[in-house]
């Protein structure tokens, strides 16, 4: 069960925890490349299998789409259920490949650099979620920004109106056209405003939950990758753009309704992880280490329903938050180690949640009994 910062936290030892999975921080890259490269080309032809459906459903005029609908079926009701489960398959896939971001972002040097560039390429630009975006991601884990003012991934939702949580969850109906808005109009703005510019950087360039999270500017090198990437984006959607005012004077609906009901499933999928992801008690400032830890949670029970709504590794969470470093590929491993090798006192143990479901329905209950403490 996991155990929420209000607890008193035992003396923890980084070190010891460090001797007993000191062999599993180096990256595997041929796990990498063949798990990326199997969802990607399984999800891609299933995607556009659940378009093909998204078609037959919305469109009477096919031409763009060359369907030869003999192969397809002609009932209603079947065309719904294989678009449905076409679009979730494809979500799932999608999702996983998407969540490779998290481990880039923790690569360190020249660690791996083919695979992240080919990922930025295939999913990052054609997700419009480039690396550079979840950058801030490291103020996270940075001991003296994490549930701070300066942590962009933290808001004290335990300790907010459960109004909060159903606020949260709403946002991945609306991020999709934001994401498409800012890469396609407000990236050629940016380049030739440059108080437009900062704005941009600063509010608009940030995969983050906190609303009023302002990103800072970072190393000179940094920042050319990060043109480089939002250039790109910028190019991906104008060639979309300019395929269909060349092509077809309607726009194409079934590209649309398959590409949005898609990131809309991603998004909510990782707002409940990330919901499910701490305790979200903290709201005096700075925590200590052992406060940061516990209020991190691991799901190692149920590894196949986990790796479909945490996938990558991040069940994880709290030892992610204990060894940054340590590849999603051995996490599983590194976990049962220290289960069994640390003290039975020790306060790692207590960072543990059997489901997620019972981590949101607690969170609910402690956000309403703060709320009502209030009154």
């Amino acid at each position: 069960m996991s155990t929420t910062p209000d607890n008193p936290c035992a003396p923890f030892s980084v070190g010891e925890a460090r001797k007993a999975v000191g062999d599993l921080f180096k990256h595997n890259p041929m796990i990498y490349w063949i798990d990326f490269i199997a969802c990607w080309a399984v999800g891609m032809f299933i995607y556009t299998h659940g378009r093909t459906y998204a078609a037959k459903l919305y469109l009477t005029d096919f031409d763009i789409w060359k369907v030869d609908w003999m192969y397809y079926p002609t009932d209603t009701s079947t065309t719904w259920i294989l678009y449905i489960t076409f679009t979730i398959v494809a979500a799932l896939l999608y999702y996983r490949i998407a969540m490779f971001i998290h481990e880039i972002v923790h690569m360190s040097g020249r660690t791996m650099i083919a695979f992240r560039f080919f990922w930025n390429a295939f999913c990052g630009i054609l997700f419009l979620a480039p690396s550079f975006v979840y950058y801030p991601h490291l103020d996270h884990h940075r001991r003296r920004h994490y549930g701070t003012d300066r942590d962009g991934e933290y808001l004290p939702l335990a300790r907010r109106s459960p109004k909060q949580i159903v606020l949260f969850m709403l946002h991945p109906l609306i991020v999709p056209p934001l994401v498409f808005a800012r890469f396609l109009f407000f990236t050629p703005l940016a380049w030739t405003i440059p108080g437009f510019r900062k704005f941009v950087h600063k509010r608009c360039s940030s995969m983050i939950i906190d609303p009023t999270y302002c990103r800072q500017f970072s190393a000179p090198a940094a920042e050319r990758m990060f043109y480089l990437q939002e250039f790109f984006c910028f190019l991906w959607l104008l060639a979309l753009v300019t395929i269909v005012a060349v092509t077809k004077h309607t726009l194409p609906w079934p590209f649309f309704i398959q590409s949005y009901t898609t990131a809309v499933i991603i998004l909510t999928l990782n707002a409940l992880r990330t919901l499910g992801a701490h305790n979200w008690e903290n709201d005096l400032g700075q925590m200590s280490f052992e406060e940061q830890l516990l209020d991190s949670v691991n799901y190692p029970q149920n590894p196949v329903i986990g790796e479909l709504w945490a996938p990558v590794g991040l069940r994880y969470h709290a030892l992610h938050h204990l060894f940054p470093s340590i590849p999603y590929h051995n996490l599983g491993i590194a976990h049962r180690r220290l289960t069994k090798q640390l003290p039975a006192d020790s306060l790692y143990h207590n960072t543990s949640q059997t489901t997620l479901t019972r981590q949101l329905v607690d969170l609910w209950k402690r956000a309403k009994k703060s709320t009502q403490n209030e009154h």
